[in-house]
């Protein structure tokens, strides 16, 4: 496996030689992705807010991170969000709209997910080592144990992806948190690594359900899905068993290349698969 470790780092930093803070007129990241980034570090003072409306061009980069209370915001210096004479639309709207407008919209949101969305990744990635909720290990390590597995048992990138990330959900909210991760690694991965991270707990049910007075058996209400063999094998040989303290797992920079490579692709095609999912009929 490809591999870019810094050794003995207690966290993991991404760099941004790569990425720089261009200001020239191509760059396309709006306001509005600034505010949401402001929101998200916990810098929504009415002072910033004020600052941020006076002087548009800048670069938003918090000397510190934000202070954390439980489940912390992401590390604010771990993000840029680039404002610099960005192309603005003029509607008030959107039934005033027209679609170069969109094609301006577009254009900003891909931008900011180049810069932004795999270094998201990681921070909740890092963010996980918090929890442990009594477990032998705590969800970052579940993580990394779940994604070496599968790299050493020869599983797709994809697959490899999914395992790292079929927890990351419970930065955000344990409740919920396999429909949270699945959602977050939709639009990257195929229809069976999708099902299978969304299913994971109903599949992992079959090992301790009996224990906790719940149904070992909930995963046969997918027995004639065409990914519940995959959702089986995900479940059942890498993430049931991925709670063992003596095991060498592969660090979490040795799966940043990995994160970067199958974050980067955003277009069209996969923002509408996403949203045809908002709009098929559900089984009752």
């Amino acid at each position: 496996m490809e591999s870019e470790i810094t050794k003995n780092n207690d966290r993991f930093i991404p760099s941004d030689d790569d990425e720089s803070t261009n200001t020239s007129s191509d760059n396309l990241l709006g306001k509005a992705a600034a505010f949401i980034a402001v929101g998200a570090v916990g810098l929504g003072a009415a002072g910033e807010a004020d600052a941020l409306l006076l002087q548009p061009s800048r670069v938003i980069m918090p000397a510190a991170p934000a202070p954390c209370t439980g489940i912390c915001a992401p590390q604010a210096t771990e993000f840029q969000t680039i404002i610099d004479k960005e192309a603005r639309t003029a509607f008030r709207r959107m039934d005033w709209s027209n679609p170069f407008d969109w094609l301006v919209i577009a254009n900003s949101t891909k931008k900011l997910h180049e810069i932004n969305t795999h270094k998201a990744i990681i921070n909740l990635l890092n963010q996980c080592a918090r929890y442990s909720f009594g477990m032998p290990v705590n969800v970052l390590q579940h993580c990394l144990q779940t994604a070496t597995r599968a790299a050493r048992a020869n599983a797709s990138d994809e697959m490899v992806l999914g395992a790292l990330l079929h927890d990351v959900g419970i930065a955000i909210s344990y409740p919920g948190h396999a429909q949270i991760s699945a959602s977050i690694i939709r639009t990257f991965v195929s229809d069976d690594v999708y099902e299978a991270v969304l299913h994971h707990h109903e599949f992992e049910l079959a090992h301790y359900g009996h224990r906790i007075g719940q149904s070992t058996t909930m995963r046969n209400l997918y027995l004639s899905e065409p990914w519940y063999a995959t959702a089986a094998k995900f479940a059942d040989e890498w993430v049931q068993v991925s709670y063992d303290p003596g095991y060498v797992s592969y660090p979490l920079e040795e799966f940043i290349p990995l994160i970067k490579r199958e974050f980067a692709e955003f277009t069209p095609e996969k923002m509408e698969m996403t949203m045809s999912d908002c709009f098929k009929e559900q089984p009752v």
